[in-house]
Parts: C-alpha cells; structure tokens; sequence
C-alpha cells in the first residue's frame, strides 16, 4: 500500500517538473514557412535580440550547421539583425530551418529561436510535418492524463478494500476478545 502511494508522489513530481521553461519549450518557437525557387538564394532570419554581445548558430532539422565548412551558407548582420543566407538552394535544402540567438553580455544570459520551413518550389511543397507533430504533442498530454486518472483510481479502490479488510479484522478480534473473556 506505502509502496503505491510512494509511486504517485513520485509522479506526481515528475509531472511538475515535465515542461520545461518556456524558453527551452519547442513549442514556443515562431515557425515561418518560406517557399523559394531551386537554384536561388534565401535569406534566414535570426531571432531579434538585445544586448552588447550576442551569437547565432544556424540548424537544419536539429544539427548544426558549419558555417566555416559550408560555402553555401554565410552569416550577414545588417543595421542591428542578423540572417543566415543560403546560396543556390535545391531539393536538398529543403527542410526545417533554426536560428538560435543567445545574448551572452549583459547578464544574464538570454536564448531565443525562429524556426523557418524552407520549402523548395517544384520539389515536395505539400510539408504536414507541422500539423502531426502539434497533434502528438496534444495527444501525449492526454496519455499522461489518463495514466494519472487510472493511477488515481486504482489507488482509491485500493484503499477502501484495505479500510473494509480492516474493520472486518477489527470486528472479529472484537468478537473473539469477548467470547474468550466470556468464558
């Protein structure tokens, strides 16, 4: 019995630490879509941030892109904002773009992202990535709900049949105890 409700304190406090900070949260990024014709160049915007010292790194689908080893992409800051431009764009190119900005002076140190669809005229433009994962993302949320309701109620039948075996053990020692004492 300790045992069960030692596992939902337990969940209980994972789940208050499982969403992260809403700068971290993926779900917090603004998502642009972009559609741009093979063979031409395009212009990634970054983020606007303030501050005396900032960088930006650029990701595609998640990793990083080498801006000192890649001859297609080239960073350009102009007038205050940065944007990450790629040359000569194909099928390949396609994909999920991220400009991470983080503000490293003055403290304390600040992180935001823009996320950008880059969709390549002529080759797939039909992406419903965007929708799915949105649709999971709601639908785990309702399998961590039903998991805490089952757990709850499980939990309670649990109780009242160790409450109901607890009194019945209690009426019979009561029974015994008096016919003994009657002898």
């Amino acid at each position: 019995m300790s045992v069960c409700w030692v596992f939902m304190i337990l969940l209980g406090c994972r789940l208050s630490h499982a969403s992260p900070s809403e700068s971290l949260s993926p779900c917090n990024y603004q998502l642009k879509t972009m559609h741009v014709l093979a063979g031409h160049n395009v212009s990634l915007p970054c983020p606007k941030l303030k501050g005396e010292l900032m960088n930006f790194r650029l990701f595609k689908d998640d990793e990083e892109i080498n801006l000192n080893a890649s001859t297609s992409v080239r960073e350009l800051k102009h007038n205050g904002s940065t944007s990450f431009i790629l040359s000569g764009v194909n099928a390949s190119s396609r994909g999920i773009y991220r400009c991470e900005g983080r503000v490293t002076f003055p403290p304390p140190s600040l992180k935001n992202n823009l996320m950008i669809l880059l969709l390549i005229e002529g080759h797939q433009c039909n992406y419903s990535e965007t929708k799915t994962v949105e649709h999971q993302v709601v639908g785990l949320h309702w399998i961590w709900i039903s998991v805490i309701v089952v757990l709850c109620i499980y939990s309670i039948v649990i109780t009242v049949i160790a409450l109901v075996n607890h009194v019945s053990m209690q009426r019979s020692f009561l029974m015994n105890s008096w016919i003994i004492t009657d002898i």
